[in-house]
């Protein structure tokens, strides 16, 4: 049985990697280095892997994870349309995707923060996200001038 600590944790985990893949799927037919591309792919596999995970967990107690509305979905494609409207650079979608994961990152820390009733392993399954957020970051730094 997850307590309501435990589903914060798992559905801001879910919420984020979901967050994660539909950004890159958004962005991606704009991204036009090679690098980037290949490095944004291999992220949205390894978000993926970790939106499998977590519903997993829910599942096992007989739940379902959160998911976001389809007004949420279709503001982040406006956000990302406006956003690379005038500049699909490699350097500012580089920038937009740092954003993206620095918000990720925040997000998910709060919660894990404000939860602490929560299991450890769900904590740590937030902690290993944040961990490959970070490392998407210093990543994508490679492609700032």
């Amino acid at each position: 049985m997850l307590t309501g600590e435990d589903m914060a944790v798992l559905n801001e985990a879910y919420r984020n990697s979901k967050m994660g893949v539909e950004t890159i799927n958004a962005i991606i037919s704009k991204v036009y280095d090679e690098d980037l591309a290949l490095d944004l792919n291999r992220q949205a596999v390894r978000f993926l892997s970790f939106e499998d995970k977590v519903t997993e967990k829910i599942r096992e107690a007989n739940q379902r994870p959160e998911t976001s509305s389809p007004v949420g979905k279709a503001m982040l494609w406006t956000s990302i349309q406006a956003n690379t409207l005038l500049n699909t650079s490699t350097e500012h979608v580089a920038d937009l995707m740092i954003q993206g994961n620095t918000r990720g990152i925040t997000d998910l820390m709060k919660t894990v923060k404000s939860n602490k009733g929560a299991k450890k392993e769900y904590c740590e399954l937030a902690e290993e996200l944040m961990d490959f957020e970070e490392k998407n970051i210093e990543q994508l730094k490679s492609y700032l001038k």
